[in-house]
């Protein structure tokens, strides 16, 4: 249940990024977007409301049960909002997630971090390969994917952590353009 969660949960961060309403650039504000600053940060809801063109719901930065979402990306992924592909090997996006959770969890933070890195014309070794059905388009590599909860009282409990080393990922876009 937990791994279908998480696939749907990346599927429409990703995918969501091709449906992104470009005429509504201008009404972003109440949602969290910031268009200039290629930024997101809200509520999962409101993304989704922002995508389908409805009102946004509000909120209150500490409340529980509700996945809250940061995200940015460089000049080069812009065009991902139009469903076409980036500009340049080396386009990325970087997701944070959290949500606070209620009842028997109740005190503890659940916490989510992704990366993602188009790179065309060469695989990155390591990486997580996305496929057209998650992002649209061949090329993108998942090179980042940190899940963990942290307690009351400061415990730390990973559930998962996939890291490409940097240097690689900067040596595969160099000698693949």
């Amino acid at each position: 249940m937990k791994v279908i969660s998480k696939f749907l949960f990346i599927v429409l961060i990703l995918s969501s990024v091709v449906v992104f309403p470009s005429t509504a650039f201008a009404k972003t504000d109440q949602y969290g977007y910031d268009a200039r600053a290629r930024t997101f940060k809200g509520t999962l809801d409101n993304w989704e409301a922002f995508l389908e063109g409805s009102l946004p719901t509000p909120f209150k930065w500490k409340q529980t049960d509700t996945v809250f979402i940061e995200r940015n990306w460089d000049k080069s992924f812009d065009p991902m909002v139009q469903g076409k592909p980036p500009l340049a090997p080396g386009a990325w996006q970087k997701v944070k997630s959290w949500e606070y959770l209620s009842g028997d969890q109740l005190g503890w933070t659940w916490h989510e971090e992704l990366d993602i890195i188009y790179s065309p014309n060469a695989p990155i070794p390591g990486a997580i390969a996305l496929t057209p059905e998650e992002i649209l388009f061949t090329g993108f590599y998942l090179v980042k994917d940190k899940e963990w909860s942290v307690g009351p009282n400061g415990e730390e409990s990973t559930d998962e952590d996939l890291s490409v080393n940097r240097k690689v990922i900067k040596r595969i876009l160099k000698f693949s353009k």
